[in-house]
């Protein structure tokens, strides 16, 4: 069993020799970044085992093989393999959550809003091609970890969003709640459906988005949008 392990992480890992380090790595002041740098070598090899094997066929093992780190070091940050996929979806949805609000501040109509939302977010999910792909392969086992969490941010900031919009005068009063749940489930969804074509069209895939979030707000509003 053991050799069989072997052999199927090797096949996905080629860890180069760690360096000794040297005596200004040692000192207390550098403390922080080491450990920073462990948990990111733990979070890089979890993404490529989970995305080669499979999150259930994957095993604390086969993480650790990837990394220049002892096992107990391992257990340093993460108790065990479903921590480390928790840990993937926080730090991956706090960097679109936070590019994406940055962007979306500047807007100065619905239309906008919507459109800078949905390109901000695919673009990074352009960049980050084969994490996503490793969640998309791992949907069955991350509904089951409710992974709710990962996306009830994103859809608080944007209800705040627009209600920021709101009180600026951009936007008429809308059912806030169910725009931000829509337009968060259409940029899952969707944002999965592009990276699986065999051409990533970003700019196509976010205008669509959002032509289709615009063309769906006007009809239940009336066209009030569109007079603001």
């Amino acid at each position: 069993m053991n050799v069989r392990v072997n052999q199927r992480t090797a096949a996905l890992c080629t860890v180069p020799r760690q360096r000794p380090r040297s005596r200004q790595e040692r000192l207390p002041g550098k403390r922080e970044q080491n450990l920073k740098r462990n948990r990111e070598a733990i979070l890089d090899a979890a993404r490529k085992v989970f995305y080669e094997l499979g999150y259930g066929a994957a095993t604390v093992r086969d993480i650790i093989r990837c990394t220049n780190l002892a096992t107990g070091t391992f257990y340093n940050y993460f108790p065990d393999k479903e921590s480390v996929l928790r840990a993937i979806l926080d730090d991956f949805s706090q960097r679109v959550r936070a590019r994406v609000r940055e962007s979306r501040m500047r807007a100065t109509t619905l239309e906008d809003l919507l459109r800078v939302s949905f390109l901000t977010c695919f673009r990074l999910y352009a960049e980050e091609t084969t994490l996503v792909s490793m969640l998309h392969r791992n949907a069955g086992e991350l509904q089951l970890l409710n992974t709710s969490s990962s996306v009830e941010p994103a859809i608080e900031e944007l209800i705040a969003d627009l209600e920021a919009k709101e009180k600026e005068g951009i936007i008429p009063r809308l059912d806030k709640e169910r725009i931000a749940r829509t337009a968060v489930a259409i940029a899952v969804e969707l944002g999965r459906h592009m990276l699986s074509r065999r051409r990533i069209d970003v700019e196509g895939t976010a205008e669509f988005a959002a032509q289709f979030m615009l063309g769906g707000i006007l009809r239940v509003t009336d066209g009030a949008v569109a007079d603001v």
